[in-house]
């Protein structure tokens, strides 16, 4: 079993209030309950490459998620409890509704010397559709859980640059449920959210790289 830190909150909602300034920077809003971030990232990679691993994302989301922690995920799970991590999300188990495209999960949630939530679900889907500019774009959107948020929504944009670099912009949008609503600060949402945020995008990195020797 692996442990992964906010997995349902990886892909990332557009949200167009909201610009980073520059490559490689991450701003977030917090207003009436709500945080609402930004990310964006220059990756050197092809549209083919990042097309092949936006598509691997977003099948492995729902058909075999435990792969997504070699690469998407990885270094985002395992977490040292003496190092101060405050949050930990236990994956156990999903499955696929064939018909509504809608995956049902379930985690244990786990606050060090807090409290522990069991079998905590939570249903989503991911999808990617191209954009007539030729960016792409993964969306992820909450459709239900019973405990970790209100609603959430989320996606990562992939436009086209210059000399075969593409600009990853990745947003979230996320009001937390009751109790996290209380817990999560927003000094902890930094702590727990926003360098994660990054991290995946540098796993993408990594793995666009990767392809590209093949």
């Amino acid at each position: 079993m692996k442990k992964i830190y906010t997995y349902i909150l990886l892909f990332l909602f557009c949200i167009s209030s909201i610009s980073a300034s520059s490559a490689d920077s991450i701003v977030t809003v917090y207003k009436d309950g709500e945080f609402v971030s930004q990310y964006q990232r220059v990756i050197k990679t092809t549209p083919a490459i990042t097309a092949a691993v936006t598509d691997d994302l977003v099948k492995e989301f729902h058909n075999s998620p435990g792969k997504l922690f070699d690469w998407a995920l990885k270094d985002l799970g395992v977490q040292d409890e003496k190092k101060g991590n405050e949050v930990i999300i236990v994956f156990k188990k999903s499955t696929v509704n064939e018909k509504t495209g809608i995956s049902e999960g379930f985690f244990d949630i786990v606050v060090p010397g807090v409290t522990t939530f069991n079998n905590v679900r939570v249903d989503g889907s991911v999808t990617k559709v191209h954009l007539a500019n030729g960016a792409t774009r993964v969306t992820a959107i909450i459709t239900y859980s019973s405990l970790l948020v209100k609603n959430a929504s989320a996606t990562v944009t992939i436009i086209p640059q210059k000399n075969n670099e593409q600009l990853f912009v990745s947003n979230l949008r996320i009001k937390f449920g009751w109790f996290f609503n209380i817990f999560i600060t927003k000094k902890r949402y930094q702590s727990i959210v926003e360098w994660r945020i990054k991290k995946f995008t540098e796993n993408m990195r990594i793995e666009c790289e990767k392809r590209e020797k093949q």
